[in-house]
C-alpha cells in the first residue's frame, strides 16, 4: 500500500516537471533560431553601413546590387549583392565573401539610391528580408531589415 502511494506521489510529482522540460527545451530551439536571424540581419546591414558610409563615392545602384568606389586600390570596387539566398562581398580583385552564413537565407534584398540631383548628399537605402527555417515549423524565424548610410566623402 504505501509503494503505490509513493509511485502516486512521484507520479504527481514528476509528470508536470517533465512536461515544463519540454516546454523549456522547445523555447531555447525557438530562441536560438531568433536571436541567429537577429544577429546576422543586424550584422549584414551594419556592414552595409559600413563600406557605404566609407566608400569615395557610388558608382552604381540597382535595385539588387551596389557598387561603391574607393580610394583605397585594394577594395575598389566594392560590391555588394545577393546570389542564392546569400549577400556578398567583392572588394577590388578580392574573392567574394558571403556576409551570412549557411544558416539563414537572405531574400529581397533591394537597393535604393537617394542622391542629390546636385550630387552633394549621397545614401543609399537598403533592406531585406532574413529568413531561418529549422526543421520543425515552430522554430521558423524571419525579419525585415531597413537601413541606409551616407558616403561621408561629400
Amino acid at each position: 500500500m504505501e509503494l503505490i502511494l509513493y509511485v502516486a506521489i512521484l507520479t504527481i510529482i514528476l509528470v508536470p516537471l517533465v512536461n515544463f522540460s519540454g516546454v523549456v527545451v522547445q523555447m531555447q530551439a525557438k530562441s536560438s533560431v531568433e536571436q541567429e536571424v537577429w544577429g546576422t540581419g543586424r550584422m549584414i546591414a551594419e556592414r552595409i553601413k559600413y563600406e557605404i558610409r566609407n566608400a569615395s563615392g557610388i558608382n552604381t545602384v540597382t535595385t539588387t546590387s551596389i557598387s561603391l568606389g574607393n580610394s583605397n586600390a585594394m577594395l575598389n570596387p566594392t560590391v555588394i549583392d545577393l546570389a542564392v539566398g546569400q549577400v556578398r562581398i567583392k572588394q577590388g580583385v578580392g574573392a567574394i565573401t558571403a556576409l551570412s552564413g549557411s544558416m539563414v537565407t537572405i531574400s529581397n534584398l533591394v537597393f535604393t539610391s537617394y542622391t542629390s540631383i546636385d550630387n552633394k548628399t549621397k545614401n543609399i537605402g537598403f533592406s531585406f528580408t532574413v529568413g531561418e527555417t529549422g526543421t520543425r515549423s515552430e522554430y521558423t524565424a524571419s525579419q525585415n531589415i531597413n537601413g541606409d548610410a551616407e558616403v561621408r566623402s561629400n
